[in-house]
């Protein structure tokens, strides 16, 4: 390749990486330019271990996009920023517009991994909204079905870390050119790991607060007839169950750092999934789910049953005697047997085998217990999985049964636009595995206001005053994250 031949470049191996064969990247890099180019590439090569949000933190702008994602009981965790290119659908064929437009991009990328990990190479991040369009501006940074190719990604895996860097081939015109842009990138990542302090991200002071929850009366009314009509509809079998939920706005009283939260959040629920999403308008949708929707590794395929919650108590006596409570409640086993039986048979069309507990069991939170059955299936051969999260949203937890004949009546009972609220989110890589979380236990926070959102499920013997009271239950965790009044 004349002058911009890669030949006599002398091995690079910048003290970040813990290994990197320089001939490799070389041969990789010299290959891209000859005959058909394909349109964007990755590399990704084992790093120090480094905490992934720490990273985020520190390299921090605001002006552009940036994710994190992290179940911490899982050791794994991924910090992501800057967009290469994205993707977004609307309507009711979103799911599979997504996964044509995922492919296109899976034939058009290289990959150079200098590893072979399950989690190096080409990431899309993102999610879907929980209806199939919106029509609130509020959510207009956040399209009924959107994903992301990260600039760079850092993504931990128990003990090991590894960094993917992503770039489109169109803005390079040899291979010597970006050689140079990747060690750059290198350099770069070691600089801001020898940062002494967080750039560009305010960090709050002090630990969460316990935060109070607004009282208004105008909005206990709307939820009790709500509820009460939703009772009605169960008593003349329009539905056996919906799921109604609650938007609260709130103003700021600090500035706000979205790492902080998700930093307070990773720390009192380590076996949620906290996740953030930050557009360039400034924007963040932002959470801490223990609902996962699916994750899949090689056609095996994980889900499960949440649905059904009592509070924790104060002593190891009292938090025993309120899960058994839990456990003998015939309306909360209701709305949980509504939940895997649905489950079920969505996932019939789709899967060879299906295994679950034949009872459920207690998933322990800091400030919640809840019903919970995990289900495992092997998908068929056929199976699309694009498909399956498309069949499996929404769940029964988050939207109601049957759920065709509920949904027409969650917008008008609800009062607001739920836009990414207990919609899919999450990530799917280009090996196949993906993993989709519920975002519930959230909140959409603008440049003023955070607004905060939480539900539960109406069965026909549902009292309003103690749904209202799971609802303020499931809101004060994200308030005291987000250090609001």
């Amino acid at each position: 390749m004349n002058d911009n031949s890669l030949s006599d470049l002398k091995a690079y191996q910048p003290s970040v990486v813990t290994c990197f064969n320089n001939s490799e990247f070389s041969n990789f890099l010299d290959n891209l330019f000859k005959n058909s180019t394909p349109r964007y590439a990755t590399f990704s090569f084992p790093i120090q271990s480094i905490d992934p949000l720490a990273y985020l933190e520190m390299c921090w702008k605001k002006e552009t996009f940036q994710y994190y994602w992290e179940k911490p009981t899982d050791e794994f965790a991924i910090a992501a920023g800057n967009e290469i290119t994205s993707i977004t659908a609307t309507g009711s064929e979103r799911f599979s517009v997504i996964n044509k437009k995922i492919k296109t991009i899976r034939q058009n990328t290289a990959e150079f991994s200098a590893i072979s990990h399950p989690y190096s190479g080409l990431f899309l991040i993102g999610g879907f909204s929980f209806f199939d369009k919106n029509y609130d501006e509020l959510w207009e940074d956040f399209p009924p079905a959107s994903f992301t190719l990260p600039e760079w990604m850092i993504i931990k895996d128990g003990k090991f870390t590894v960094a993917t860097f992503a770039v489109d081939l169109n803005t390079f015109s040899a291979a010597k050119q970006l050689y140079d842009y990747i060690t750059d990138q290198l350099e770069d990542l070691k600089t801001t790991l020898e940062q002494k302090s967080p750039a560009g991200n305010p960090a709050q002071n002090g630990e969460p607060s316990t935060a109070p929850l607004p009282k208004q009366k105008s909005d206990y009314q709307k939820w009790s007839d709500s509820v009460n009509e939703a009772k009605n509809l169960i008593s003349k079998n329009t539905f056996e169950k919906i799921v109604l939920a609650r938007s609260i706005k709130v103003s700021k009283n600090t500035e706000f750092s979205p790492t902080q939260v998700v930093n307070n959040l990773r720390k009192q629920y380590s076996n949620c999934y906290n996740f953030l999403i930050h557009k360039p308008t400034g924007n963040t949708f932002l959470g801490s789910t223990p609902e996962r929707l699916i994750s899949a590794r090689n056609k095996l395929l994980l889900t499960e049953a949440l649905a059904g919650s009592i509070e924790r108590g104060n002593t190891a006596t009292e938090d025993a005697f309120l899960e058994k409570k839990l456990s003998g409640n015939g309306k909360d086993q209701n709305e949980h047997n509504f939940v895997i039986q649905d489950i079920e048979e969505r996932l019939e069309p789709f899967v060879k085998k299906l295994n679950r507990s034949a009872t459920p069991e207690i998933k322990k939170l800091s400030n919640v217990q809840h019903l919970y059955t995990p289900i495992r299936a092997q998908l068929n051969d056929e199976s699309n999985i694009f498909d399956v999260l498309g069949q499996l949203h929404p769940t029964p937890a988050v939207g109601g049964y049957p759920w065709q004949k509920a949904a027409p009546y969650i917008k008008d009972l609800e009062h607001f636009e739920r836009g990414r609220y207990a919609g899919p989110v999450g990530w799917i890589n280009s090996k196949g595995n993906m993993e989709f979380a519920v975002a519930i236990r959230s909140a959409l926070c603008t440049k003023d206001y955070a607004y905060l959102f939480a539900g539960c499920g109406i069965v026909k013997d549902s009292d309003p005053a103690t749904e209202w009271e799971e609802t303020n239950l499931k809101l004060k965790p994200m308030l005291s994250a987000l250090q609001y009044d």
